[in-house]
């Protein structure tokens, strides 16, 4: 049922002239309404197209409204029964209720009772459709398709994510920073059965060493000086999924109260004189190399064998260029919606460059950069000029060993010769118009006018109006 669609209500009654009553009283009234003269031929016509409200009498010949109740409520969970009862069997409509009925109505009635009763159940109904339409709305943000990317990395990437989430084994996802750790996690928690559970992420690197047993594991009063009780995030992710993003940076005092929680499933808060059961099931996450660590006494074997029982490596922005125009194009409009700009997409100059970038930092750098060009393109299509000079074709291209990296001009060009043809090719891209460049160069325009006459920079003749309201430049001539 959606907000325009009437309540669908399936009548079973054995009285042939009761269950005409009913279904044309209730079609009159504007509800979706079939009958079943017994319950046999509601449980057919439930299986064809399940109805909102079975509105149904308790004692029939044959199969009676209790044993339609149970076999509905194992094949239709969500439609809500009504019984309809004589006045005798009272109690058995209570044991009836106790068992899942949605309410019942004593015989004799008037169909404004049963009106009433199929007023509440629309409202719940309704409701129920709305929070479902928001959980689709979350599974569908969180969902593996949100990795975008149609290479063949990616797409085995969703593949595994939508394999792991519908088991219960610990999940290692690993991956250099910005790859979208936290987004796989969430996915398998969405994709899976406990999407409906709750999905609590922790950064271990981001909890102080004395605190980490109080936050994971919770603590009772008294447990220390001024404590109250508190429940734990693994105690809170029962029945969800715990994410331990940064698991190797867990300090080592921690790890072994973590693998027994991991074995046994229940956990012992400060202070707490029994353990308490937790309905677990863990998602980890590190950028760094846990065997490595292993093998130099920083992380335990045997948490490590915990964790990685299904191991889901995510590759790194440069190693699937062909994706880097769709990341970038997704990523633009988020940035945009966030900061009320219109998102009118990027030149093919920009995508090339953005393509041609190495991408150290991965997705979190190119959204950085796609931040700054947004501002920068003011209200137009980013262009290259609009990308931060890094970024820009003939760049220094970023040593993934050392902060730095020096690419040594072709030709033995002095620095002079290359500031010539930068300055040059920034000019062309801004249609020679001085104020646009000195903007993309990050100089003021009054540098960029020297810096022009110092090299003899000459662009095309045009007419002063077609400058676009730069101050100051004498029509096309540059020099």
């Amino acid at each position: 049922m959606t907000s325009s669609s009437p309540l669908s209500v399936l009548v079973v009654e054995d009285d042939p002239r009761l269950l005409d009553i009913l279904t044309s009283h209730l079609d009159r009234m504007g509800y979706g309404v079939r009958g079943a003269s017994g319950a046999g031929r509601a449980l057919e016509l439930l299986a064809e197209a399940p109805s909102d409200v079975v509105l149904s009498d308790v004692r029939m010949p044959g199969m009676d409204g209790r044993t339609l109740l149970q076999i509905s409520r194992e094949r239709f969970p969500s439609v809500k029964v009504v019984l309809m009862t004589a006045f005798g069997s009272v109690d058995d409509a209570v044991e009836a209720m106790r068992a899942g009925a949605y309410t019942y109505v004593t015989k004799p009635f008037k169909v404004d009772e049963i009106a009433a009763v199929l007023r509440n159940a629309a409202r719940e109904v309704a409701l129920g459709r709305e929070v479902e339409g928001l959980r689709r709305a979350v599974r569908g943000r969180w969902s593996a398709d949100a990795l975008l990317g149609s290479s063949t990395a990616m797409a085995a990437v969703r593949h595994a994510l939508r394999e792991a989430a519908q088991v219960t084994a610990t999940v290692l996802v690993t991956g250099r920073s910005g790859t979208g750790k936290e987004l796989a996690a969430r996915a398998i928690h969405f994709e899976g059965p406990r999407a409906a559970g709750p999905f609590v992420p922790v950064n271990c690197a981001a909890i102080p060493e004395a605190l980490f047993e109080s936050t994971l594991f919770g603590h009772r009063r008294g447990a220390f000086t001024g404590a109250e009780s508190q429940t734990g995030l693994v105690e809170q992710s029962s029945g969800g999924t715990l994410f331990l993003d940064e698991v190797g940076e867990i300090p080592p005092s921690q790890q072994p109260k973590l693998l027994r929680v991991l074995q046994d499933s229940e956990l012992t808060p400060l202070g707490a004189p029994r353990s308490v059961k937790v309905d677990l099931r863990v998602v980890a996450a590190t950028n760094r190399d846990l065997e490595v660590m292993v093998g130099r006494g920083a992380f335990r074997e045997d948490l490590f064998w915990r964790l990685d029982v299904l191991r889901i490596q995510l590759p790194e922005l440069r190693e699937r260029a062909e994706d880097v125009p769709a990341v970038a194009e997704h990523l633009l409009c988020e940035v945009a919606r966030e900061q009320g700009a219109p998102a009118l997409g990027f030149t093919g100059a920009a995508l090339d460059a953005l393509r041609r970038r190495a991408w150290p930092g991965n997705v979190r750098e190119l959204r950085n950069v796609l931040e700054r060009a947004l501002l920068a393109a003011r209200g137009r299509r980013v262009d290259v000029v609009d990308l931060p000079l890094a970024v820009r074709p003939g760049a220094p291209i970023p040593s993934r060993n050392s902060e730095s990296s020096v690419t040594l001009p072709p030709g033995g060009l002095t620095l002079a010769e290359v500031e010539k043809a930068h300055i040059e090719r920034v000019l062309a891209l801004c249609g020679w118009n001085r104020s646009a460049a000195a903007r993309a160069l990050g100089i003021d325009r009054r540098t960029l006018f020297s810096k022009i006459q110092r090299y003899g920079l000459i662009g095309p003749l045009r007419p002063l109006a077609e400058e676009g309201g730069d101050e100051g430049d004498e029509g096309g001539v540059t020099g």
